[in-house]
């Protein structure tokens, strides 16, 4: 195999990291035209991606939703292996997982193996894309799944708003299509119409195969050259439709629905891939809304303004749009329309300073380094740049974005974001009256004529000196810090990068009804200012740094994370450490944070998956601090007082309760120090806790049900079960995988043979003091009855005949596989320390866990399922569709 890799003169000595990976990248064309990109990676693991450049643009209008539909007919049956479900199967069975995605200009199909398994995976896939089956009944039924994707995606609003925004900013071009198609069209949808599609597109020189991972490049090349070298060539026809004329005037359209909360979507035109504006657009993008020291974020996200807000630059093969996104309460929706017109143009009259290019373009920049932290992320990069051209543009697309000046980015807002390039797209409450477009236009106008402040100019935040990297040191180390925190260490030498965690027992298991939602608050607002930093000085350090501080707040504890490259460590681990010690819980900015949260309890109301979740735990959980939201209520929020908020903080964020653990590449000694010297001080616990009263499952079915306008019922079941501590918990944890996910038994029967969902799953939701069984459907609402039989009945047929022993030999093998994938990260594997600890399951626990999966049988899982899942003592709960 020839090495074509190059490198890139821009990337110095702190991202000599990606001239690493693109020095080690191979590249060989087939014989028949296909390319294959590969490059090997320790570690146990491999990924096969397949990206075909082929998308929704290349489908006719008469067929439009085909690229979709026969990206899940791939799953659906080939040559060797004509079942239904059994390209999942055996890839489950190798341990591996797959999956693929649909988007306007590609398709991409992938496995991820443990790397034993590659050569089976390999042939699976390439069986799959060289000879699919495309059975007309497996067609007509998955017809019926597409449609159920369809009207989940309908009763999304951010999808909603974005997708009908399309629709009107695009007149000619396939952007506007709904991109699922339409029921009707897909139900019309033939064998022969996928068979074109198959013939014209899915040819070699249109296909690119990334195998990233622990195998010897010589077997990949032999491999591919057996399996994928053997894809006839064919004729290669890209139908690609009319192009898109300029748009020349304002554009608006508004629609309603059941919802809390309005959501307002802007977009402008821009170009297609390789014009030279496209650098100059993502950093435009990224100073406008990425982040909280973003432009929108600082100036338009308020009490009286947005909950949230973002921008993005989407560049296809032949089009480009740019796009603000923002939620608000409808009340707001003029005045958050209003804001961002204005931030943008006072970025076309000023430009942005220096500070926001850097910070922009660090956090791109690390955005890059940890894609490459697992294989499949490597894979999925390599494909994504080599089928724009060459996957060596990676490095020129962050040189070039290195070497732009404010000018660079000042031009294209003016170039683009302009009134007669814009369209606007409502989505608000039911009974909200529409503006007149000339009404809306004057408004937009009158923001943009407002005098404007030309931009503060800030000094770049100081270096600090770089960590010394790992000494490759495998073992966990223990430390405890002189104020009694116990600190965790895994040196692991793979990326220049590193995940700390500091985590803290209590939280939400201490609320009640009246305080839910408090130990969010509380986090969220301890990153808005500190005895030594204003919020925005906060937010301008991290994101300088190419990160934010993560807050997690869990059923039984609560905490802050850190994932930031090596060289930004130490400056990291002090802003971190300035917001665990020294919060000082401003008033106004308690009141943005306050306002945040209820925006995003709101949200929640309006979510076909957190809803139903959310009324099925408070009804099974009754008086239980289990039962209430992490975000909380509307109306246990709004009382919450800084008073509380201080009591809270000096009473949960203790030295005693405390919990650090630092992955990544760096010493396990230099981190103790580092940390001593910033968390040292942290006092212990100034208040007693009252202990956590025990939980008694329902003796009865519970039922719950709301009512809503929306296309889907969802409905979840939750049974009583165990905690992670108990010794049933293994075998409950490996019927999820019995279960769900592309190869599970819910999947094949609920979804494959009966049409009933998209969306269907069981699995373990334990907390650690109690246990919970949780089944989920979303389903046509004319379905609602029929789905809640079934998934019943397959819940309880998992204790009699619903398992056998092919189920359990496969699960067995994909949980082995999946936990080694999985553990790829330095995240991942500090968020396994960090979990096994807290619950108090021992270090050690993966490894037991793993051992312990192998022993089940066939009768103990069939004993464990009908223990916990054939009683009356469970939770049902419905949030309704109208028919």
């Amino acid at each position: 195999m020839t090495s074509t890799a190059g490198s890139s003169s821009f990337l110095n000595s702190q991202f000599s990291i990606l001239n690493s990976f693109l020095d080690s990248v191979q590249k060989t064309v087939l014989p028949n035209g296909l390319t294959l990109l590969f490059r090997h990676q320790p570690g146990g693991v491999v990924a096969i991606n397949t990206w075909v450049k082929a998308g929704y643009f290349h489908e006719p209008d008469e067929v439009a939703g085909m690229a979709h539909l026969f990206e899940h007919m791939f799953f659906k049956g080939s040559a060797q292996f004509p079942g239904a479900e059994e390209i999942a199967r055996h890839v489950s069975s190798l341990g591996g997982s797959t999956n693929a995605g649909t988007i306007y200009d590609s398709t991409n199909y992938y496995f991820v193996l443990p790397s034993e398994g590659f050569v089976r995976g390999l042939e699976i896939q390439a069986d799959a894309i060289a000879h699919p089956l495309f059975d007309p009944d497996e067609l007509r039924k998955e017809c019926e799944v597409v449609i159920e994707e369809s009207n989940r995606k309908l009763d999304n609003p951010p999808a909603v708003a974005t997708e009908r925004m399309f629709e009107i900013a695009f007149t000619q071009h396939r952007m506007k299509r709904w991109r699922i198609g339409s029921n009707d069209v897909l139900r019309n949808i033939k064998r022969e119409n996928l068979l074109a599609f198959f013939e014209t597109l899915y040819r070699p020189e249109n296909i690119i195969v990334s195998v990233v991972g622990d195998v010897p490049a010589q077997q990949a090349l032999d491999a591919m050259l057996r399996t994928f070298g053997q894809l006839s060539v064919g004729t290669l026809r890209k139908e690609r439709g009319p192009s898109e004329p300029p748009q020349n005037e304002f554009r608006y359209g508004q629609g309603t629905a059941d919802i809390k909360q309005s959501y307002a979507v802007m977009g402008w035109h821009t170009t297609g891939e390789g014009h030279e504006d496209e650098e100059a657009l993502d950093l435009l993008a990224s100073i406008l809304g990425s982040g909280k020291y973003s432009r929108l974020y600082r100036h338009v996200v308020a009490p009286d303004g947005a909950s949230t807000i973002s921008a993005s630059n989407s560049v296809f093969e032949d089009v480009g749009i740019f796009s603000v996104r923002a939620s608000c309460d409808d009340a707001n929706l003029g005045k958050v329309e209003a804001g961002i017109v204005r931030e943008i143009e006072r970025l076309r009259q000023f430009g942005p300073t220096e500070l926001e290019l850097e910070l922009s373009r660090n956090g791109l920049e690390s955005g890059f380094v940890f894609a490459l932290e697992d294989v499949l992320g490597q894979a999925q990069t390599l494909a994504f740049y080599e089928a724009r051209g060459d996957y060596r543009q990676m490095a020129r697309h962050l040189e070039k974005m290195r070497g732009l000046t404010a000018g660079d980015v000042q031009r294209v807002a003016r170039t683009y974001l302009d009134e007669k390039n814009l369209t606007l797209y409502r989505y608000r409450p039911h009974g909200a009256a529409a503006a007149l477009r000339e009404d809306l236009l004057e408004e937009l106008r009158r923001a943009a004529a407002v005098e404007l402040q030309v931009p503060e100019v800030r000094p770049l935040p100081r270096r600090r000196p770089e960590p010394s990297p790992a000494n490759i040191q495998r073992n966990i180390q223990r430390f405890v810090l002189s104020n009694g925190a116990t600190l965790f260490v895994l040196e692991v030498k793979r990326t220049p990068t590193v995940s700390m965690s500091v985590d803290f027992r209590g939280g939400r298991i201490r609320e009640d009804r009246r305080s839910a939602g408090l130990t969010q608050l509380m986090t969220r607002v301890m990153r808005r200012g500190t005895t030594g930093r204003t919020a925005e000085e906060i937010d301008e350090e991290i994101e300088f740094l190419g990160t934010q501080i993560g807050i997690g707040v869990d059923d039984d504890y609560f905490g802050f994370s850190l994932d930031i490259l090596r060289r930004h460590f130490r400056h990291g681990v002090e802003i971190l450490a300035d917001v665990l010690l020294h919060p000082t819980f401003p008033a106004d900015r308690l009141e943005q944070e306050r306002h945040l949260q209820l925006a995003g309890i709101k949200r929640s109301l309006d979510s076909s998956s957190e809803r139903p979740l959310q009324m099925a735990f408070e009804t099974f959980f009754g008086t239980h601090p289990y039962a209430h939201p992490q975000s909380g209520y509307l109306d246990s929020v709004v009382s919450i007082s800084r008073d509380e908020l201080k009591r809270w903080f000096e009473g949960s964020v203790c030295a005693d309760e405390c919990l650090i653990v630092v992955t990544g590449d760096i010493d396990a000694e230099e981190v103790r120090v580092l940390l001593e010297e910033n968390l040292g001080s942290m006092p212990k616990s100034r208040s007693l806790h009252p202990a956590v009263e025990s939980f008694t499952p329902p003796a009865a079915v519970r039922e719950v049900v709301e009512i809503r306008d929306k296309k889907q019922s969802a409905l979840v079941y939750v049974f009583p079960s165990v905690p992670p501590a108990h010794s049933d918990w293994i075998p409950i944890r490996l019927l999820q995988d019995v279960t769900s996910g592309l190869a599970g038994t819910f999947f094949a029967e609920l979804r494959g043979k009966r049409s009933l969902a998209y969306t269907v799953y069981a699995g373990d939701s334990s907390r650690e003091l109690a246990g919970a069984f949780v089944a989920y459907i979303a389903t046509d609402a004319v379905k609602e009855e029929e789905a809640r039989i079934a998934l019943l009945e397959e819940l309880r047929r998992l204790g009699e005949d619903g398992i056998q022993a092919a189920d359990v030999a496969r699960a067995r093998s994909h949980m082995a596989g999946s936990t080694r994938i999985r553990l790829q990260t330095n995240s991942a594997l500090r968020n396994e320390i960090s979990q096994n600890y807290l619950y108090s399951l021992g270090l050690d626990f993966t490894e037991r866990f793993l051992e312990r999966i192998h022993a089940v049988t066939l009768e103990e899982l069939r004993a464990v399922a009908k223990k916990y899942l054939s009683s009356d003592n469970y939770t049902v709960a419905i949030l309704r569709g109208k028919i």
